[in-house]
Parts: C-alpha cells; sequence; structure tokens
C-alpha cells in the first residue's frame, strides 16, 4: 500500500542513486544514466506564516505564527490544519544580518520568546525590530521551508 511504498521512499533520502529517465519514444536501453540525490523536498514543512512579535514594557519579545499542513489546504470550520507530523515542533533562527546570532530549540508550540537579557547578548542592547526565521521541525528531513519576518 501507500504507506509501505512512502517507508521505502523515506529509506532513500540523502543517497546517490543512478536512473534513466525514459520519455515516449525512447527506450531503456538507449536513455543516458543519471545520478540523483533524492532529498526529501516533498515532505519538507511549509514555512510558518502570519509571523508578528509583542514586546512587554521590559523590552522582552513574544513571538507567534500559524503553522501550515501538507495535508489540508487551509483553515476550515474553525478548526487548525492537521498537524502532519508526529509531534509539534519548531525552531527560530534569530537573524544579524545574513548570519544567525542565536537559535531558539525545543519549541512545541507556535510561539517563543526571546528576553531582553538575550537581546542584549545577541546586539548589545534590546532590539526594537529583529528579523527572524522560523521553521517546522520533521522527523524526517529535519527543518523545513523558513518562515521569514521582522518583529
Amino acid at each position: 500500500g501507500t504507506i509501505g511504498k512512502q517507508a521505502s521512499a523515506n529509506n532513500l533520502i540523502g543517497l546517490l542513486r543512478p536512473y534513466k529517465p525514459v520519455s515516449v519514444g525512447s527506450t531503456l536501453s538507449s536513455a543516458a544514466e543519471q545520478d540523483f540525490t533524492y532529498s526529501g523536498v516533498a515532505l519538507k514543512p511549509y514555512n510558518p506564516v502570519q509571523i508578528t512579535g509583542s514586546r512587554d514594557i521590559s523590552g522582552n519579545l513574544t513571538i507567534t505564527w500559524i503553522r501550515r499542513s501538507r495535508l489540508a489546504p487551509g483553515w476550515q470550520d474553525y478548526v487548525d490544519s492537521p498537524l502532519n507530523e508526529a509531534s509539534e515542533a519548531y525552531e527560530i533562527d534569530i537573524m544579524n544580518g545574513s548570519s544567525v546570532a542565536r537559535t531558539l530549540t525545543g519549541l512545541a508550540s507556535p510561539t517563543a520568546g526571546y528576553t531582553a537579557a538575550q537581546q542584549t547578548t545577541d546586539f548589545g542592547s534590546p532590539q526594537s525590530s529583529v528579523t527572524v526565521n522560523v521553521y517546522q521541525l520533521s522527523a524526517i528531513v529535519g527543518r523545513g521551508y523558513a518562515g521569514n519576518a521582522s518583529v
């Protein structure tokens, strides 16, 4: 069934394999062999959206977002999309230009805190705005696509 095929495909992630693409009118013997490494792109979680941030009086930042799912196209009947993963997990990269200043890990819900003290360690003072990349995690392929925002 489909589950067996999916599990088999997951075992191929990261492995270099030769393939022979055969188009209409061609034969397997005439096709040139091409190397391909399956990376599981179709399994990567979609990028989180509606990434927002709010600060308290002390400059502590709370970051929130909405996850998306490959199982359902949208939010219907006021019920979230199915999770599509074994568990809900996220990571956030706090960016300093093109470099990662800090990675927030161990996030099990669509919210994270970035304290004024952490901002001071990373940037020298609390920031009025920071750029973040938010990733939903997959047990099979790791980080999904980045949701990017300035909050």
